[in-house]
């Protein structure tokens, strides 16, 4: 039985240790919700002006991440702090998700034109 305990224990011990670097700064991470907040924001804002209603929603939607690009920049360079051999790799992923976030309000906003 005490073999078991002191297993169980190591095994948590690991699991957290792997866990602890999302969670080691948390200034970052509210600086990171933060950021994402105020991107998201631009996203919402940008969507009113620049939907002509004749464009597909995506097309509509990269341009509207386009427009919140210095918001977005600013989002990805608090994410890559953490990982900077990643830091392309976290852009791509970031731009791509701002344009599919920008792709819902747009499509979300077209609904409530067509009630």
């Amino acid at each position: 039985m005490r073999v078991l305990l002191s297993a169980v224990a190591a095994v948590s011990l690991v699991c957290l240790s792997a866990c602890a670097p999302a969670f080691e700064n948390g200034p970052l991470a509210r600086a990171i919700n933060q950021q994402r907040v105020v991107r998201d924001k631009c996203l919402l804002s940008q969507v009113a002006s620049l939907d002509d209603r004749s464009s597909t929603p995506e097309m509509v939607g990269w341009q509207v991440a386009s427009a919140c690009d210095a918001d977005n920049d600013k989002l990805i360079q608090l994410v890559a702090t953490m990982d900077r051999g990643n830091e392309a790799k976290i852009t791509a992923v970031m731009r791509k998700d701002a344009a599919m976030k920008a792709t819902s309000y747009v499509l979300t906003a077209r609904s409530y034109d067509q009630k």
